[in-house]
């Protein structure tokens, strides 16, 4: 039997879908309906994973460098209200003034928003650094599935997951400060996503997004800039279409706008810099030691030419020792940490061969094949890590795992083709690499070992003491981390002890690493500075002196250092000697506000009105709410007879802290002095009763019944005083008289002996 003819031949059907294909508003195939596509999927599980492996980072504190750019940053903590001049100051200027700065707003609008928002709460900060992360995997994910046409999802997935669970990056994710690298990752890869949508869709408002994007990235740190190279690399070669003039006139677009948004932003970061005084430039030894320097006659950093450029790819070396095998990770690798090297040593050697390995087999596969993915790994490792080599020029650190973040991609694509190539030996595909046994035995235990790794990591950022110990252990003859942990132990660990005999060793342990670190660098400007705050807790002036007067030898941007000598002074009854080196430190940072309090309260001493208050005001001016200000202001109109400006300000400063038991004092004296006695009467007998152990509380209470001539609770109170401080003399003449006024003049006459003894002249 003759089989029937199709009523509908298969070839009439074939021009619907092309019709459809051409309406603005195709349907949608059934599959796309489907609440979550496969790529949905892993985005989604690359998120949870992101999320995991640093959740513990929440329970971490300000750590390292956050305190600079977020903690005791004073533009970061005005909230919104900062964010205008944070866009248009260098990076650090609510810190401090340095030297070697950059502009880098983005991360520190975050910050100030976060602050405006939730407070100095560090495990908000850590929460946001966790999501921005995990933003950039998915981000990468969906980049890499793109370029490969969605042809290596698998492998793209693999990758991703390596990517996000790799202790290297610990640094960048649990150091809140590094949100300017994670963000300038977030926004170079959105911008690439959105540039993959320009060339399939060519619509210019998605060219318009992708350059914003990027210029967003440059603004959160400068590393972007190796993207002039990886777009064209991109998209002149791996998004060909049938349409080449098309496509190449969308790549020259692309690779033409990224130049101008890099030459945008390399202007302003240079006008704002040099409006500051500022540059990018300038590279202390301290913060590379390949940076040759001369103190004292005595020349630091590496012997010869060949020596700095041999031990900058002995860095280079560790990088991949790093990626591959990620211990130890340290948060310095500061002066005699690496040893400085010659070309005869085999590690230089091999890092050398590795580098140009890559660089030779990558150009070779890419020229052989424009879309090979093993090319654009290389290329794109190498291309990412140009800014880090110190090589070509030096950059602001030896060494740092955070300078990795952006490289580490390509080598998470390396080794998942690796895997594919000689492990699984077929193309992985999803869902089938989850049955792939082969597949399974290898990455499930390197993803184990990386997530443990970076859980154990992250516990080691919870605070400066545990960061810096666990790595000063690791790298003992790192002269920076012996600075870090002694300044720790100064700072924080011997302020926040309650018990004596604790904050004693405390303060020897940080006087052990400080010294430390000077034996490794003698002219160590930073530890000779904190070694001297040590001797100054300590009240070993001579010693503070000495570190402090060589820490302004050192460098002539010691403005801490200045203005802590003039302390030195002051409490050693210098007065005098003190208001030049307070002076130096306002000349130096010329919003150092308590510089300008410490300079103040100098010239109150002297009895100086109009100085005094000229600089105290100035330190308010700076710090609005800086404690004990409106109190040592208080003082200079109490001690001028302008009680009534003392008044307000005593009233302030009860405002900012209404327990302070001194400044209630201060307006109760103020009273007194006055002639207000109902109101200071009331006042001490507030703050007696408050402060029953308050010795001058008692002695004013006592003196303001004289003056109202009520004897008997003079007497009483007076005597209070004497029991609490038998050494405060100079209510004997008040007895006297309050005992004569009661007829008690046996008691009268032994008080005006006493009184005798201190005031000659005295007499009932």
């Amino acid at each position: 039997m003759a089989k029937k003819p199709n009523k509908q031949p298969a070839a009439s059907v074939a021009p619907k879908p092309a019709v459809a294909y051409k309406t603005d508003e195709p349907k949608q195939p059934a599959a796309a309906k489907k609440p979550f596509s496969v790529s949905s999927k892993l985005c989604l599980i690359l998120a949870i994973l992101s999320m995991l492996v640093y959740a513990n980072t929440m329970q971490n504190g300000y750590v390292l460098d956050d305190s600079m750019v977020l903690a005791k940053n004073t533009i970061v903590t005005q909230g919104f209200k900062g964010i205008p001049e944070l866009l248009k100051t260098p990076r650090l200027k609510g810190f401090a003034y340095l030297k070697n700065e950059n502009y880098r707003p983005l991360s520190l609008v975050v910050f100030a928003a976060e602050y405006e928002v939730f407070g100095p709460k560090p495990a908000a900060n850590h929460l946001f650094n966790i999501i921005f992360f995990a933003g950039c995997v998915v981000l990468l994910f969906l980049f890499l599935d793109k370029l490969f046409d969605r042809k290596r999802t698998g492998v793209v997935f693999i990758a991703s997951v390596l990517f996000a669970v790799h202790p290297i990056h610990t640094e960048a994710v649990a150091n809140i400060k590094s949100l300017d690298e994670i963000l300038c990752f977030f926004f170079a890869f959105a911008a690439m996503n959105v540039f993959m949508e320009y060339m399939n869709k060519g619509k210019i408002w998605q060219l318009l997004a992708g350059l914003v994007l990027l210029f967003m990235s440059f603004l959160s740190k400068e590393t972007v800039i190796t993207f002039l190279f990886i777009i064209p690399l991109v998209f002149f070669f791996y998004q060909s279409k049938e349409d080449k003039k098309k496509s190449m006139l969308q790549a020259s677009l692309m690779t033409g706008g990224a130049i101008m948004v890099a030459g945008i932003y390399l202007v302003i970061r240079g006008k704002i810099l040099s409006d500051y005084g500022a540059s990018t430039s300038a590279v202390e030894f301290i913060d590379n030691a390949l940076s040759e320097t001369t103190y004292g006659g005595h020349t630091y950093g590496p012997p010869n030419i060949a020596s700095r450029i041999a031990t900058a790819i002995l860095g280079l070396g560790m990088y991949i020792k790093l990626l591959i095998a990620p211990y130890p990770l340290n948060c310095d690798y500061c002066y005699n940490s690496i040893p400085f090297v010659g070309f005869g040593n085999i590690w230089v050697l091999l890092s050398l061969a590795i580098y140009l390995f890559l660089g030779v087999m990558g150009l070779y596969r890419f020229i052989k094949d424009r879309k090979d993915p093993w090319a654009f790994a290389m290329l794109y490792f190498l291309a990412t890590m140009a800014l880090f080599t110190n090589v070509f020029f030096l950059m602001g650190a030896q060494l740092g795992e955070r300078f990795t973040f952006f490289a580490s991609a390509g080598f998470c694509l390396l080794i998942a083709l690796a895997i594919e190539k000689w492990v699984v030996r077929e193309d992985i595909t999803w869902p089938l690499l989850l049955k792939n046994v082969k597949l399974m035995a290898v990455i499930v235990p390197i993803c184990l070992v990386f997530s443990v790794l970076t859980f154990a990591r992250n516990a080691d950022w919870k605070s400066n003491y545990s960061l810096y110990k666990t790595d000063a252990d690791k790298s003992p003859t790192d002269c920076r981390l012996n600075f870090y942990l002694g300044n720790d132990l100064v700072e924080n660990e011997y302020q926040n002890e309650k018990d004596t005999t604790k904050q004693r060793q405390l303060l020897k342990d940080g006087i052990s690493y400080l010294t430390k670190a000077i034996s490794i660098f003698p002219e160590y400007t930073d530890a000779h500075t904190e070694l001297g705050t040590a001797w100054l807790y300590a009240a070993n002036y001579d010693s503070a002196a000495v570190h402090y007067l060589r820490a302004i030898a050192l460098s002539p941007y010691s403005s801490i250092a200045a203005n802590d000598l003039g302390t030195v002074y002051m409490r050693t009854g210098r007065i005098r000697e003190a208001i030049p080196y307070y002076q130096l430190a306002i000349k130096i940072k010329g919003d150092f506000a308590q510089a300008f309090f410490n300079l103040g309260c100098c010239y109150m001493q002297l009895k100086n009105k109009d100085s005094a208050l000229y600089n105290l005001n100035a330190a308010l001016q700076f710090e609005p709410n800086m404690a004990g200000v409106h109190q040592q202001i208080g003082l200079v109109y109490y001690f001028t007879g302008g009680y009534d400006q003392a008044e307000k300000e005593f009233k302030i400063a009860l405002q900012q802290n209404p327990n302070d038991f001194n400044a209630i004092n201060n307006l109760g004296a103020t009273y007194l002095n006055w002639k207000k006695y109902p109101e200071a009467l009331d006042i001490f007998n507030k703050l007696v009763a408050a402060n029953p152990g308050y010795a001058n509380g008692y002695s004013n209470l006592g003196n303001c019944y004289f003056q109202m001539k009520q004897y008997p609770q003079a007497i009483e109170a007076l005597n209070k005083a004497l029991s609490l401080d038998p050494k405060d003399v100079k209510d004997y003449p008040y007895l006297a008289l309050a005992y004569k006024g009661v007829g008690q003049m046996d008691m009268a006459l032994k008080y005006e002996a006493l009184a005798k003894q201190i005031y000659p002249t005295f007499k009932l």
